[in-house]
């Protein structure tokens, strides 16, 4: 009966988001980009990119309340006064990409090209700059390593998840080979975040959000100059934001057993 009514509520929640969907994003969405192109024509890019980024922070942390979702941020001290940098973070659900907007940095992003296609969001995710990958295509992955390597030459501040797709379980998995190939070659300096609740909200292939307590670690800023190969950075920034996961969930282990 426990679990009917878990799913009753999921269901009533999920119908909910979809309103505030098109009420903030569609409809709020629109008008902000309209806006934003004005600006450019009259102001410059500078200042629509500047108008872009607070309305695109404001929005990640309202999509938390309006979920009734709580925050916590541990470390918020470590984040580096200025780009560039490269924010290398684990992957538990959709919702983390509005969680580093609005807790870190509305940064640019590199991630599949199928973000680009939400309606709004999409829109909003490019405006930003990031670098879209079309996984069909075998010389995209190329193409986009040229553009990462001239965005974060430019000072710019890019988020990238190393697992590539979200992870099933909550745990941290493989960093794929290459993936901070740039960071490690032109010495940029890496901010490690781990992710840790937002799978609870809405995991990979269901259709249901719910509301959840989320931690977000942010570690001490790494320096790939240190490391003698990609290979032995990825395996360091894995373990960093590995262990964190892995502590709390022996943490709430205790906690139920007590």
């Amino acid at each position: 009966m426990k679990k009917v009514l878990e799913t009753i509520k999921a269901i009533f929640f999920t119908i909910w988001l979809i309103i505030g969907f098109f009420g903030v994003v569609i409809v709020y969405g629109s008008y902000v980009l309209i806006k934003a192109n004005i600006l450019e024509k009259r102001k410059g890019f500078k200042v629509s990119q500047e108008y872009i980024r607070t309305v695109v922070s404001w929005f990640g942390r309202v999509t938390f309340k309006f979920l009734n979702s709580k925050i916590l941020v541990f470390g918020e001290e470590n984040i580096p006064k200025q780009g560039p940098y490269v924010i290398v973070a684990n992957h538990q659900s959709i919702f983390d990409i509005p969680l580093i907007l609005g807790y870190i940095y509305p940064t640019a992003f590199i991630a599949k090209k199928e973000l680009s296609m939400i309606p709004i969001l999409g829109s909003f995710i490019k405006k930003l700059g990031s670098i879209l990958i079309d996984r069909s295509n075998v010389k995209s992955g190329a193409i986009a390593l040229k553009k990462f390597a001239k965005l974060s030459q430019s000072g710019e501040i890019i988020t990238l998840f190393p697992e590539g797709t979200r992870s099933l379980d909550g745990q941290v998995g493989e960093f794929k080979k290459g993936t901070l190939l740039i960071p490690f070659r032109y010495n940029i300096k890496i901010l490690p975040i781990t992710i840790d609740g937002t799978i609870k909200m809405s995991k990979k292939g269901s259709a249901f959000i719910k509301p959840s307590n989320i931690n977000l670690f942010i570690h001490e800023p790494v320096e790939p100059k240190l490391f003698a190969s990609e290979g032995e950075l990825r395996e360091c920034l894995k373990s960093i934001i590995s262990e964190k996961i892995t502590s709390e969930s022996q943490l709430a282990l205790k906690e139920t057993r007590a």
